[in-house]
C-alpha cells in the first residue's frame, strides 16, 4: 500500500471517530428531582420532564407546572394536547442531566479505538517505518 492511501484510510478512520463525537449529548441519564414532585417543579422550572404515576405508568411532559394540586404539562410526543393530573398520582419526576462519567469514557474510548485503527492501517504495509 502507498504511503498516500495509508494517509487517506487513516484520515477516513480520524473523520469516522469525529462523527462519532456527535453522539456525546446522548451520554445523558434520567435524574430523579427532590425533595417532592411540586416542589422541584416549582423550583428548577424544568423545560421537560419524564412523570413516574403511582401505577408505574411513565410520562414525559414538556413545559411542566403545578396548578394547584395538579401537575399539568404538554405531552412529548403530542406538542398540542395537555395533560393534567393529581399530584397525589406522581410518585416522582426526573429530568434528563448529563452524565460526566459516560461522557469521558466514551471519549476516552473513541480517541483510543482512532489511535487503535490508525496504527493498524499505517503498521499493516510491511515497508511501514513501525
Amino acid at each position: 500500500m502507498s504511503p498516500f492511501m495509508q494517509v487517506v484510510r487513516a484520515r477516513r478512520s480520524v473523520i469516522s471517530c469525529l462523527f462519532a463525537l456527535v453522539y456525546l449529548p446522548a451520554c445523558t441519564s434520567w435524574q430523579v428531582g427532590t425533595p417532592t414532585p411540586a416542589h422541584f417543579v416549582q423550583r428548577e422550572h424544568p423545560a421537560t420532564v419524564r412523570v413516574t404515576r403511582t401505577d408505574g405508568r411513565k410520562v414525559v411532559l414538556d413545559s411542566p407546572a403545578v396548578r394547584g394540586d395538579s401537575l399539568v404539562g404538554r405531552l412529548a410526543d403530542d406538542s398540542v394536547r395537555v395533560s393534567a393530573m393529581a399530584l397525589s398520582e406522581v410518585s416522582s419526576v426526573a429530568v434528563r442531566k448529563t452524565s460526566a462519567g459516560k461522557t469521558v469514557l466514551l471519549t476516552a474510548g473513541i480517541l483510543v479505538g482512532t489511535l487503535v485503527i490508525a496504527s493498524l492501517i499505517i503498521c499493516a504495509d510491511p515497508d511501514a517505518w513501525c
